[in-house]
């Protein structure tokens, strides 16, 4: 491998550069500002602008339990980059019974009947998402 500022074995210049060319040094690792290990969707350690704006209305305008709220905006968000995507469906089922279960006391039996009605819920939003019959208000 020639390194361009360094001579090959044979003391010559590297043929790929001309005289006035300069190569800047880059430090190891990733550049700032590159976003080759920002995740999208569910799984996404961060929110974006439009994802925060979103968590807000629901969280206060809606009412709705910022928890619950975070679930359904990061599912909204990963199901717009892969819809129908099972396992994201399945994740975000298990979170919301986990919630529910802890609040209410939910015995094995409730626990288990509410994640199928859950699961069924969130896969036929996912498929009504998909084809395009969702308001498009949320």
């Amino acid at each position: 491998m020639c390194y361009p500022d360094k001579p090959n074995p044979a003391g010559e210049a590297p043929q790929n550069l001309t005289a006035n060319q300069t190569q800047i040094k880059r430090k190891r690792g990733g550049q700032k500002g590159n976003l080759n290990a920002r995740k999208h969707g569910f799984y996404s350690g961060t929110l974006s602008p439009a994802e925060t704006r979103q968590l807000w209305n629901i969280t206060n305008l809606e009412g709705v339990d910022p928890e619950i709220a975070l679930i359904r905006v990061k599912l909204q968000s990963s199901l717009q980059y892969d819809p129908g995507n099972r396992r994201v469906i399945r994740e975000a089922s298990r979170l919301i019974v986990k919630r529910y279960s802890t609040d209410y006391r939910l015995d094995r039996a409730d626990c288990s009947y509410l994640k199928i009605v859950v699961e069924s819920l969130l896969e036929i939003a996912s498929l009504r998402h998909s084809a395009g019959l969702h308001d498009p208000q949320t």
